[in-house]
């Protein structure tokens, strides 16, 4: 067809000039489907500057082609567009020597032309070709978004040369084919310093995974598993709010049907985008005629492949060579750079592209921390007691004598450990050394000059350099822990510590980059931290979001007819002893009191503390910064930008803490001694434990089911139980329970006026009153919480229950399972009325029924139980009770395998790094 064509061309410059009208405008081929047509183009060529009777010739022609010779296209429009520039403006009426010229001119243009198409397709604005990178350390110093592709097959064993690669290839965007599963969390995949993406296939291989840096925002716009066919994960990259890329990685598995290309059509067609890199292990070799269909849907798209070596190189058979590995993008000419290097993770080259584009500088994070490095405990003793501490007994006012402790004590630390910022820098891989990353730069020296030679001595120096570097690396690993272990074998706290280091790597608590407040993305660093705020302060006010109509409770009788419980003056010697059970490592709360200088200063300090701590009893009033709290939010799991995925996790004053340990101490002794907290509470008692509340239940079901009966169970979840506690309920209950008036009044004292804000790296959202709960992250915060609902099983009958803090259990037993059902639904209907008297939300979506029964015949049409609002409970098969899993065969063999599995993968990484 291309000699026909260019037969054709040779003809035209041929033809006489002088005729008025372009050959082409009246040329018409229909038996081979060609129809040239007008020319309309975007850009306009220089040539026509030369001829301005001429109007503006541009370039590119509507040319339709006949579908059987799609791969023609572009060659077709090329020569087509030449011809226009070389023909066309010539034509016209000229005198004989002037047509004798034009077809001189025309020859040399023509001549021209033909070389041009002897190279291949000719662009009308043709860009510079992709520089390759030879190594690693080259591909890292170009400036760009850099994209890494790695086909490691298996990623979680190999986490440890994945991050290599990562930083010695300065990656942005990470893609990887995973082998992982759903008992793999994100955090086993963690790398430092990137958001992860993942992609699993339900069975064993394949899977996708794109690692974004932390810095830029990112989304799942699709995310697909097709069985047999292949995985699909594309997301919506924001490097600057003018530009958005869209990255998708895909893996499809050698065996796949025909219809995986059919499926990855109408995949590509639900995403919209204005850019495109399409990245993975394709498994159609671009260099075999078998993936022709594939490239000519890659054309039909405008998706240009840029890889042009062979990813899964044969060094023995190098014609056996595949290139299965591609990038794919619609914007070819915007890449500067490719490389393909050797891999020591599988038998797949590690492929990595940049692409042109100024990528934004991330500020370093630089933290505040005390400079200890010139501290002199004796001369900080010494100053210490310097300081006539006795001033603070003759101060009346609680505030002020706080002001004075602080203010003498924080003058004292600043003098001997200042505060200085420090540029924190992650190191995920502490056995590295700088000989062992020469080694890998030698070995991908070695890499790129065997592939370029084809030389059998290169290769082989090659594969020597990579056997060693593998070694290295094993020995640098086992050396640097034996080394770390040996050394603190005397040291119990160091030793974990590094066990603990060698366990899978954990989320760092971050903030997202943006989150959604109704909708609608919040980017600004401040206002995410207020929404946040914001969101864990609407928990306390769910019940009255309910608009439930709450009974009548003042006819509570008292709990206690002794004499009422008062606080007794804390001693020197038990404040001296708390300061003395500080763990150091906690961070400062409110108050920026570190607890190390507390637990140091334990001897100087203990009396004062002591004095304030008294004054705040007598006073009934407690520093207003010590009911402040500093809040972190803690994603859960699933999309970072939802807010209900988090759960806030409070710091509180260490000092507040102490005094909370205090009160707490004289409180339990006073509940303890007067059997007062009710005997089917585990939560927070001593000798009580999850262990035996579960142990407790589960016997009374077995032994329920000796004695032939049936048994329905009735496992209770409450919505932000913790968080909706009302303040005037909690403070009459108390009274019930025998505190007197002083006593509650200092309680009152110490739940009203909480404030709370979120921290974050330097910034800090606005202080918000919180009116409803019990403080999270303190000391009395349990206590209270099981004061609150103790006794809620008074009006129960013809039932157990069973409670561990808010986790509740109701179970009855019968003759048969009506019976058993109907005492349950009774028992839930007393359970609930009381609830609602507490302000307490049942979440009846989380509240789960289960039926046991040693009978092989299990009733099609079970009874149902329901709320007050007439919502039926589900019945399930399983349920996690305080951590274990219960069926109703009471096998716990579901429970078993997943601790086996998750025992197998905790002893299979500690294994790879033995």
């Amino acid at each position: 067809m291309m000699a026909k064509v260019l037969a054709f061309i040779c003809l035209l410059a041929l033809w006489d000039l002088t005729t008025n009208c372009c050959p082409c405008a009246h040329w018409k081929d229909t038996d081979n489907h060609l129809n040239v047509k007008s020319v309309l183009f975007k850009s306009t060529c220089p040539i026509a500057s030369l001829y301005p009777g001429q109007p503006p010739v541009h370039l590119e022609s509507d040319i339709n082609v006949s579908p059987a010779l799609p791969r023609d296209l572009p060659k077709l429009k090329c020569i087509f567009s030449l011809y226009n520039y070389l023909i066309n403006p010539l034509t016209g009426g000229a005198s004989t020597y002037q047509r004798t010229e034009s077809k001189s001119i025309a020859k040399q243009r023509l001549l021209i032309a033909l070389l041009l198409l002897l190279s291949g397709n000719v662009q009308p604005n043709p860009g510079p070709e992709l520089l390759c990178s030879q190594t690693p350390a080259d591909f890292k110093s170009l400036p760009g978004l850099k994209y890494v592709h790695l086909n490691v097959r298996s990623l979680l064993p190999k986490m440890d040369m994945v991050r290599i690669w990562v930083k010695s290839t300065g990656a942005d965007v990470v893609i990887s084919e995973t082998w992982l599963t759903k008992s793999i969390t994100n955090e086993d995949i963690n790398i430092l310093g990137f958001n992860v993406f993942r992609t699993d296939r339900p069975k064993k291989g394949g899977g996708v995974a794109i690692y974004v840096k932390s810095r830029f925002n990112a989304s799942i716009v699709l995310s697909q598993s097709i069985s047999k066919q292949m995985e699909f994960l594309a997301l919506d990259l924001e490097i600057v709010k003018s530009l958005h890329i869209t990255v998708v990685g895909c893996y499809r598995p050698p065996s796949a049907p025909k219809e995986a290309l059919d499926s990855l059509k109408l995949l590509l067609n639900q995403i919209n985008y204005t850019e495109l890199l399409m990245a993975g292990d394709f498994n159609w070799d671009w260099f075999n005629a078998t993936s022709d269909e594939f490239k000519r849907f890659c054309d039909s798209v405008n998706l240009t492949q840029l890889v042009n070596f062979p990813t899964r190189p044969n060094p023995k058979s190098p014609d056996k060579s595949t290139l299965i590995a591609l990038f794919l993008t619609n914007v070819p000419h915007k890449f500067s750079s490719l490389g393909v290097f050797c891999n020591d993770l599988s038998d797949h080259c590690v492929v990595a592209a940049c692409r042109n584009t100024r990528i934004p500088k991330c500020k370093p994070r630089i933290v505040c921390r005390r400079n200890l490095k010139h501290l002199n405990e004796q001369a900080f003793h010494h100053d210490l007691s310097m300081v006539n501490w006795k001033y603070i007994s003759l101060i009346p006012d609680v505030e002020l004598a706080w002001t004075f402790f602080k203010d003498t004590f924080m003058q004292i630390i600043n003098k001997h450990a200042p505060l200085k910022k420090y540029r924190v820098k992650g190191r995920e891989n502490p056995w590295f050394s700088p000989e062992l990353a020469d080694s890998l730069h030698e070995r991908n020296k070695a890499w790129d000059k065997a592939r370029q030679s084809n030389s059998a001595t290169d290769w082989s120096f090659f594969r020597q350099l990579r056997n060693k570097c593998t070694s290295l690396i094993k020995k640098a690993k086992s050396g640097y822990f034996l080394s770390v272990t040996t050394e603190n074998l005397n040291n119990p706290q160091k030793f974990w510590k590094v066990i603990k280091s060698l366990s899978l790597n954990k989320n760092t608590e971050t903030i997202p980059s943006f989150v959604l407040k109704d909708s609608v993305p919040v980017y600004d660093r401040t206002e995410v931290l207020n929404c946040f705020n914001q969101h864990f302060l609407s928990s306390g006010s769910l019940f009255d979001s309910k608009g439930i109509t709450t009974g009548n409770s003042c006819t509570e009788s008292s709990m206690f007819s002794g004499d009422p419980f008062n606080f007794n003056p804390f001693t020197c010697h038990e404040v001296h002893k708390a300061l003395k059970a500080l763990d150091h490592r906690k961070p400062p709360g409110p108050d920026l009191i570190e607890p190390y200088f507390l637990k140091l200063a334990a001897d100087f300090i203990a009396e004062p503390l002591s004095i304030l701590f008294n004054l705040s009893i007598r006073n009934k009033d407690i520093p207003s910064v010590w009911k402040s709290a500093f809040v972190l939010p803690l994603l859960k799991g699933g999309d970072p930008a939802v807010l209900t995925n988090y759960r806030p996790i409070s710091n509180l004053c260490v000092l507040s803490k102490i005094l909370e340990s205090l009160v707490c101490d004289q409180l339990k002794e006073f509940l303890y001694s007067n059997e007062i907290l009710s005997k089917l509470q585990s939560g927070f008692r001593k000798k009580h434990s999850t262990i035996t509340a579960t142990m407790k239940v589960i016997n009374d079901i077995i032994a329920a089911l000796d004695k032939k009966q049936y048994c329905a169970s009735l496992f209770i979840d409450l919505s932000k139980a913790f968080d909706t506690v009302d303040h005037a309920i909690l403070k009459r209950r108390l009274h019930l329970i025998g505190l007197s008036e002083h006593t509650v009044a200092w309680f009152s004292n110490y739940l009203e006026n909480r404030t709370q804000c979120i921290k974050y790296e330097g910034l800090c959202s606005e202080f918000v009153t919180v009116h409803k709960g019990v403080p999270q992250g303190s000391v009395l915060g349990p206590l209270l919480f099981i004061l609150y609902i103790n006794n809620v099983e008074e009006n129960v009958s013809d039932a157990n229950m069973h409670f561990y803090a808010d986790d509740t259990i109701i179970y009855c037993f019968g003759s048969s399972l009506e019976q058993a059902v109907n005492s349950l639904q009774k028992a839930f209907v007393s359970v609930q009325h009381s609830l609602i008297n507490l302000k307490l939300v049942l979440n009846a979506e989380k509240t789960k029924l289960m039926l046991f029964s040693n009978h092989k015949k299990v009733p099609q049409a079970p009874p149902v139980v329901s709320t007050l609002e007439g919502n039926v409970i589900e019945v399930v098969h399983e349920y996690k009770y305080l951590g274990v899993v219960i069926d109703d065969s009471l096998t716990f063999k579901l429970f078993i395998d997943k601790l086996v599995r998750k025992l197998k993968l905790k002893l299979g990484f500690f294994f790879r790094n033995k």
